[in-house]
């Protein structure tokens, strides 16, 4: 791909990974956007569980666009979540066949959370190693979606999580913020960042195995201030994606 400007304007060759949520293309709209965004974005969500609603042959069809552009689709947590519950269960007997069809509808990535549900802290590596089995490229997150439940989290034990999930085969592990970016996480109620928690994970974990969730813009640049560009953040939106490449 020639870039416009290209030689005038350098862009730096290393830059950490770009996570978009994405709920609302259709295939048409996700190639009109997939070309915009090449080589900028990396990894396409389908968040909130909304991978479920769509029909299966348009769902396959978006998804043949992304990664026909370079892009990698993901599973996102939530609907791992689900399945969870609705298989009453989270051993390969449960899971199996959920793994086997989201597989064969194209994802090659899958959120592995527990958001919203408990799972025990010695189950999360057998279900991370059981999504690399099952083929898929496994990016974790640690933390809640309820802001209470969350704030019970330590720093300590969110690195504790972090390490055990990379141990475990994960490729990274998110931070969670959710869609609001504010009180979870490493953001306060007002959705900034706490740089006093964020810099205390980033040198336990490494900046390359930590993704934050950072879905306004303000808090994109004081990361990439901070942590220079190669910064891995998440939850940008499908409109905000050249913002935050800029």
């Amino acid at each position: 791909m020639q870039r416009a400007f290209s030689d005038f304007i350098s862009i730096p060759e290393k830059a950490g990974i770009i996570m978009v949520i994405e709920k609302e293309f259709g295939p048409s709209a996700a190639e009109d956007w997939a070309k915009l965004t090449a080589g900028l974005a990396n990894v396409v969500k389908c968040t909130f569980g909304t991978a479920a609603l769509y029909d299966q042959q348009v769902l396959q069809e978006k998804i043949r666009v992304y990664r026909d552009a370079g892009l990698s689709p993901m599973v996102g947590g939530t609907l791992t979540e689900v399945a969870v519950l609705c298989t009453g269960g989270y051993s390969k007997r449960h899971l199996q066949g959920y793994l086997k069809y989201a597989s064969s509808l194209g994802f090659t990535h899958l959120e592995f959370s527990d958001g919203t549900i408990y799972i025990p802290d010695d189950k999360r590596g057998d279900i991370i190693r059981m999504c690399i089995d099952a083929g898929f490229t496994v990016i974790s997150e640690v933390g809640k979606k309820d802001a209470k439940k969350d704030a019970l989290i330590t720093t300590e034990k969110r690195i504790e999580l972090m390490k055990q999930d990379l141990e475990s085969g994960s490729t990274m592990v998110i931070i969670e913020a959710r869609e609001s970016g504010k009180g979870i996480g490493v953001m306060d109620k007002d959705g900034k960042v706490d740089f006093g928690e964020l810099d205390v994970i980033i040198n336990a974990v490494g900046l390359a195995n930590t993704m934050i969730e950072a879905p306004d813009k303000s808090q994109q640049q004081t990361i990439y201030m901070r942590y220079g560009p190669e910064a891995n953040i998440g939850n940008v939106q499908p409109r905000d994606v050249m913002s935050t490449a800029a």
